[in-house]
């Protein structure tokens, strides 16, 4: 009670001057814990960022190659520089999307379990579109149709550009 007393007396002034070394020690020490704990929290958040950006892109070039597919009108697509970007292959069923850019991740692409067609490993794997650093890719959609030339199911696959 004596120091309760004191302190609300103003008895006991506030400490003004430089911090001693065992205070500036313990607050170097806690800011070093907390960037470490900061850093992996920060390197995955980059992760999903890049497989949101390759999927993103994986997406935007499954739009274009069932655009071709359903108009089927067998004409490939160039861009401004006259570079082929779509091919149709109207006897393999096929569909190619080249300049397809992948940002790569450490451990491979996840997520693509959510894309509307099957994908091998050459798009999720390590070694595949997920794992390499930023580059294109052709990226080729398969088409499977019945009988009666209704469509089943897609797949892809993905091969290094040029």
């Amino acid at each position: 009670m004596a120091l309760f007393c004191a302190i609300v007396q103003g008895h006991y002034k506030r400490r003004t001057g430089a911090r001693n070394s065992a205070e500036q020690v313990t607050n170097t020490c806690l800011k070093g814990v907390l960037v470490a704990i900061s850093i992996p929290i920060f390197t995955s958040l980059l992760e999903k960022s890049r497989d949101a950006v390759t999927l993103s892109n994986i997406r935007a070039a499954y739009a274009e190659a069932q655009t071709t597919y359903l108009t089927a009108n067998g004409a490939n697509a160039t861009d401004k520089d006259g570079n082929q970007t779509i091919t149709y292959t109207a006897d393999k069923n096929t569909v190619s999307v080249s300049n397809v850019v992948s940002k790569g991740t450490a451990a491979g692409l996840a997520g693509t379990d959510q894309l509307p067609f099957t994908v091998d490993n050459s798009i999720t794997g390590k070694n595949g579109m997920g794992g390499k650093a930023a580059t294109n890719w052709i990226v080729t959609f398969t088409y499977t149709t019945d009988d009666d030339g209704n469509v089943t199911g897609v797949s892809a696959a993905a091969n290094p550009g040029a």
